[in-house]
């Protein structure tokens, strides 16, 4: 009955020391698994920073771009009013010039020919360029 129960008791201690030792490969396992996460979790840190800063990037980029356009476009827009507006006026020196043209004539009621109405229009456009019209 001794040899049994020394037996039992070899059979005790070596499943109490097997449980042990496989108690202590669980830790040892846990800790690898919980520094191996900590380095994933510090990686992915790292990719979300790098996205971020990437994306910040990209932003400005935009929106760089996007007021070189505004202002190039801005400035574009200024020369074609500029232009407009001179070329308004330089019409409306014309027909107030022939208007003129036609209301002298019909006032003297003499018909100027064509290189008379030329000389007094271009007269009366430097006239009222110089004068009136430069505002």
């Amino acid at each position: 009955m001794n040899a049994a129960i020394d037996a039992r008791n070899n059979e005790i201690i070596e499943n109490i020391n097997s449980a042990e030792t496989k108690n202590l490969e669980a830790d040892t396992l846990v800790k690898s698994y919980e520094k191996q996460l900590a380095e994933l979790e510090g990686i992915g840190r790292d990719i979300v920073k790098d996205a971020k800063v990437k994306a910040d990037t990209n932003a400005k980029e935009i929106i760089d771009d996007a007021q070189a356009r505004s202002t190039q476009l801005l400035k574009q827009t200024e020369v074609e009013i500029e232009r407009l507006k001179k070329k308004a006026l330089e019409d409306m020196k014309q027909e107030i010039g022939a208007l003129a043209i036609f209301a002298a004539e019909k006032i003297l009621e003499k018909q100027l020919d064509h290189q008379e109405q030329q000389d007094v229009i271009g007269k009366i456009i430097d006239e009222a360029g110089n004068a009136t019209w430069q505002s």
